[in-house]
């Protein structure tokens, strides 16, 4: 048996996982790394009020989609829906084919989730920038040294999980994606341990 067979997931684990979604964060699931290839650095961020108590971000994003959720029910007229959402579509389709070019901004904005997905997010960046700027939120950024060596595993990584997660909705096993990207050298068995065993870098 190879070292990947005794590491890799088994039906019934995956089956757990997808059980236990309703339990798990998308902070728990999903961790973005947002790296600094300059300088080097991985960088984080904390929030803080004016009393220097730490904000939680994942709290105000609920708070946040909240009021996006009750004003786009609402049958009066409200801020939100009459002039944020014009704003977000129109800079989306306006900054998207810029910057992807017509053919991928048409295959993007041609799936009504995925589009108004997209324009909802814009709505909460653009409130969340308020919020911080009304409540004077003072934004800290932490950061922390990397090799660049740690720099490609994280990358390499990020590319594995995806084409695992897209594969997933397509009805390929992940385990059938990893192995031939582990056959064709583009993850280390290092970097494959790490995703099945969910190490964080």
């Amino acid at each position: 048996m190879s070292e990947f067979d005794e590491t890799d997931f088994d039906e019934d684990e995956i089956k757990e996982i997808f059980e236990e979604e309703e339990t798990l964060t998308p902070e728990e699931v999903f961790k973005m790394v947002l790296i600094n290839k300059v300088k080097g650095t991985i960088v984080s961020i904390k929030l803080f009020d004016k009393d220097q108590d730490e904000i939680e971000l994942s709290e105000t994003i609920e708070q946040l989609l909240q009021y996006i959720e009750d004003s786009l029910s609402s049958d009066e007229s409200n801020q939100f829906v009459d002039q944020i959402m014009p704003l977000m579509a129109q800079t989306l389709v306006s900054g998207l084919g810029r910057m992807l070019g017509i053919n991928q901004t048409a295959f993007y904005l041609s799936n009504e989730t995925t589009k108004m997905s997209m324009i909802n997010m814009m709505g909460i960046a653009f409130l969340l920038l308020k919020f911080v700027q009304q409540n004077e939120i003072t934004i800290e950024t932490f950061e922390e040294q990397i090799s660049e060596e740690e720099i490609d595993q994280i990358q390499r990584k990020a590319r594995a999980e995806n084409s695992a997660t897209i594969g997933t909705f397509l009805g390929i096993s992940p385990k059938e994606i990893l192995q031939d990207l582990l056959d064709k050298g583009e993850i280390t068995q290092e970097d494959l341990d790490s995703i099945l065993n969910g190490d964080d870098e």
